[in-house]
């Protein structure tokens, strides 16, 4: 409180306290204003603080349940370690069980560029070559034949008279083939070019250099032409398929990787099968309780703990106790419901009835939270393993294995949609509702909004199908896809900052308001107590004059 007195200063004084009842009318006014401002402004920075910390918690949520996107159930095992599985597409999975035995692993074919033996006495000289072409085939001996999928000669053009090795070996790398460059240094002014193709024996390399068009012996690589040149490399490797067996049938690839031989999984080659393993080895794809059953405590674990984050932020308050700073949010509880009623949200789309969470034991209890029921998740997923991706994984697959489907957009509306082609044209039809789709070279597209299929595209060689497609959402995702919007630049999480924050610029000007109030307010109560204290001196002097006068009176008597 003020002890300025404002009153003395003018020489007006009058024994009272005049700073102290100026303070104190004014405190009268602006002590309960000053607290519904304050109180205000502390509510809105703590919401702010609360929802930025949902926005983080949001995002903490939907990262660790991408990690379970495809954990469908299916387990991959191999007996070997040559012999790698992984899933690739878990709309197209589903069970194995073979033997494999690898006999041979694909190679690349690796050119060493030594100079006819001497080596190259500089990286940065110029080694005298403005062209380089480069063409794909298979070796047999000194017989080229070209691959027929990489027909043309890919051509790289230099400067001549400035070309170096490193000029080479940084084009052959951009040049966008697959074929990779290095430069190797063997010892002192020694360097060699080595040039490595791609995995299988159709991909070895024919290389011829050029300068001013005609041909030399720089950088050639050419077994079936060398009278007039000799080579200038040497195949330090040849390129060759990858063969194997499984269950005894001979399969030959021309690479490593194989994605084609089981639907959905890719296998991968990294030796040959030891003999001291035996001849055959297993590999298998196998649903499996165990891994669903871990994936599923994973996913109510995430759940759970995000409905004990909005339970606490939105509490009431009890026994004098502050409630959460989100307590009576119409986003909060809508979010806490959405959750709630996971169990009983029909998810459509993986079957031809609609399949729930609850039917794998997931069961909503009196606290809000969600549990598992084991005894009911064994018999359900026993005897429907494949629903279980309606849990985890988003997918799109048809009743007819030559068919496989795919979407551009996640703007589908889940369902079964009937795919017809035949003369007429390709066309999908939804409860009674047929629209047209699209045609390409073995390829089909839906991109309208008539039906729900948007951004449905179908891939067969068929001329003739009718078979059901079964676009699926899972719970993850339809959650996650929810927490999107909700993210989202000017979501529903930012539109509430935002408007929180125009109310803190609301009460900035109020709390300026207040203050220019308050001033004002004071100079009307000093303004008028120097009028009172002026009159109450005036008195004062008046009834000295009078004592004064009457003492002289009774003087003079």
């Amino acid at each position: 409180m003020s002890t300025t007195d404002y009153l003395g200063a003018l020489g007006a004084g009058s024994g009272l306290n005049v700073p102290q009842i100026v303070d104190a009318l004014v405190d009268a006014e602006r002590v309960p204003k000053q607290k519904q401002i304050d109180d205000a402004k502390e509510t809105a920075t703590v919401k702010i603080s609360a929802l930025g910390t949902l926005k983080n918690e949001l995002s903490v949520f939907q990262t660790n349940t991408a990690a379970l996107d495809g954990q469908i159930g299916l387990s991959l095992s191999s007996s070997t370690s040559n012999v790698t599985l992984s899933r690739t597409d878990s709309s197209l999975a589903s069970e194995f069980a073979h033997t494999i035995n690898v006999t041979s692993i694909a190679t690349a074919q690796v050119l060493n560029f030594n100079n006819g033996g001497s080596g190259f006495a500089s990286t940065t000289a110029d080694i005298g070559i403005d062209e380089l072409s480069l063409r794909f085939g298979n070796w047999n001996g000194s017989t080229f034949t070209a691959n027929t999928d990489y027909s043309s000669a890919t051509t790289l053009n230099f400067t001549a008279g400035s070309t170096t090795l490193t000029d080479v070996r940084d084009k052959i790398n951009n040049a966008g083939i697959g074929v990779t460059a290095s430069i190797i240094e063997v010892s002192d002014s020694n360097y060699s070019l080595m040039v490595k193709s791609v995995e299988g024996a159709n991909h070895g390399l024919r290389l011829k250099s050029h300068l001013s068009g005609s041909e030399n012996d720089v950088l050639k690589y050419n077994p079936g032409n060398t009278l007039t040149f000799a080579d200038s490399a040497t195949q330090v490797v040849a390129a060759t398929d990858a063969k194997f067996t499984i269950d005894g049938i001979e399969i030959e690839r021309t690479s490593n990787t194989i994605t084609d031989l089981f639907s959905g999984v890719t296998l991968k080659l990294s030796d040959v099968t030891s003999s001291d393993l035996g001849t055959d080895q297993s590999i298998s794809s196998n649903y499996s309780e165990t891994d669903a059953l871990a994936t599923l405590e994973t996913v109510i674990s995430e759940v759970n703990y995000l409905l004990s984050f909005l339970k606490e932020q939105s509490k009431p308050g009890t026994n004098g106790e502050d409630g959460g700073p989100l307590h009576g949010d119409h986003f909060i509880r809508h979010t806490e419901n959405k959750i709630k009623n996971l169990t009983s949200t029909a998810i459509a789309g993986y079957d031809d009835a609609e399949i729930y969470l609850s039917s794998f034991g997931v069961v909503t209890e009196l606290d809000g939270t969600l549990s598992i029921d084991e005894t009911r998740f064994r018999e359900y997923f026993s005897s429907n393993p494949e629903h279980f991706a309606a849990v985890t994984t988003s997918m799109i697959r048809t009743g007819d294995a030559g068919v496989t489907g795919s979407a551009t957009t996640d703007l589908f509306t889940p369902g079964i949609y009937e795919f017809e082609l035949d003369g007429i044209g390709p066309r999908l039809t939804s409860n009674g509702v047929t629209a047209n789709m699209s045609a390409g070279t073995d390829r089909y597209g839906y991109a309208g909004d008539t039906i729900g299929a948007t951004g449905l595209l179908l891939d067969t060689n068929k001329t003739s199908v009718n078979t059901n497609v079964y676009m699926g959402r899972s719970i993850m995702q339809t959650l996650s896809k929810y927490i999107d919007d909700v993210l989202m630049l000017n979501g529903d999480i930012d539109e509430k900052i935002n408007n929180i924050e125009d109310d803190v610029d609301s009460l900035v000007e109020e709390q300026e308001a207040l203050d220019q109030q308050i001033a004002n307010q004071r100079a009307i109560y000093v303004q008028k107590f120097t009028a009172m204290q002026t009159a109450v001196s005036s008195f004062n002097k008046t009834g000295e004059f009078l004592d004064n006068l009457i003492k002289s009176w009774n003087s003079n008597n």
